[in-house]
């Protein structure tokens, strides 16, 4: 079972609606691939998070009050709503209140967490993995399978499993630096982080086969980002209060950079240091 199989079954495997036969290849594969673990326990999280919700939040009593008064005013005037026809019977009904304010509840919830899930709509997007393997980092959920306070340790730790040049700074000016060895629809991936003074304050550094990247088979960036890395060698994001993105080649390596870093600072540490 590959990644792309994995990612497919995701959902299915958060409400346990796995064959035995499937859930021993999803299981199999996210005992090995770092990545899918995460997206899985992402997964997880979220409809915990919603279920805990919809058990235990009560409905405002204002917002409730406001939906009946409405369906009040409207059943008076011997008007029947779309709501109504469609179900063929009349809407007054406390309890049908209920389930229509809970039904918009978890539509908007939903329709945020797409938004937050997947600004990028495909699964195979670079900028989309960065950022999400950097709020995993951030969580506690993705750790660093190495760490030391010496540069060629993480270089070496990657050397003989994957086939590009890992870029890895010089750990002076911070505190640490970690790697993680993944890979994606069989695409291998290093995953390096550094940390400078407190817990929230990482920088984490998605990195890749640059023609692989380009090339968009199995991984791939969208089309802003190739023409920007075609023309300057550099492409950006900013999101004030969340993170900085910087997308660059390093030899023959696509790296892609997130932190709450400056900009700047981030480009400075990253390239003047590298190892």
């Amino acid at each position: 079972m590959n990644c792309s199989q994995v990612y497919e079954l995701i959902s299915e495997a958060v409400d346990n609606r796995l064959s035995d036969a499937v859930k021993r290849g999803f299981e199999a594969h996210i005992e090995e691939c770092w990545q899918c673990q995460s997206e899985f326990k992402a997964e997880q999280i979220i409809k915990s998070v919603v279920q805990h919700r919809l058990r235990h939040t009560a409905v405002p009593a204002d917002v409730y009050g406001s939906v009946v008064h409405a369906l009040a005013q409207e059943q008076q005037s011997q008007k029947r709503s779309w709501f109504a026809a469609l179900f063929n019977q009349p809407i007054f009904n406390p309890a049908v209140a209920f389930v229509f304010v809970v039904t918009i509840a978890v539509g908007t919830y939903s329709i945020i967490n797409n938004s937050l899930t997947h600004r990028l709509p495909n699964e195979k997007n670079i900028i989309s993995q960065s950022i999400k393997n950097y709020t995993a980092v951030m969580a506690g959920v993705i750790k660093p399978q190495i760490m030391s306070h010496q540069a060629d340790d993480v270089k070496d730790y990657f050397k003989r499993d994957v086939p590009f040049d890992v870029s890895v700074a010089s750990t002076e000016g911070c505190d640490w630096c970690g790697g993680a060895l993944s890979e994606f629809d069989g695409v291998k991936l290093a995953n390096v982080v550094y940390k400078f003074g407190g817990e929230q304050n990482l920088l984490y550094v998605y990195q890749t086969d640059f023609d692989e990247a380009m090339k968009g088979e199995k991984i791939g960036l969208p089309r802003n980002a190739k023409e920007a890395l075609k023309k300057t060698g550099w492409y950006f994001e900013d999101k004030p209060g969340k993170y900085n993105l910087v997308v660059w080649k390093q030899k023959h390596t696509l790296c892609a950079a997130v932190s709450k870093m400056d900009r700047q600072k981030m480009i400075a540490f990253l390239t003047d240091n590298e190892h």
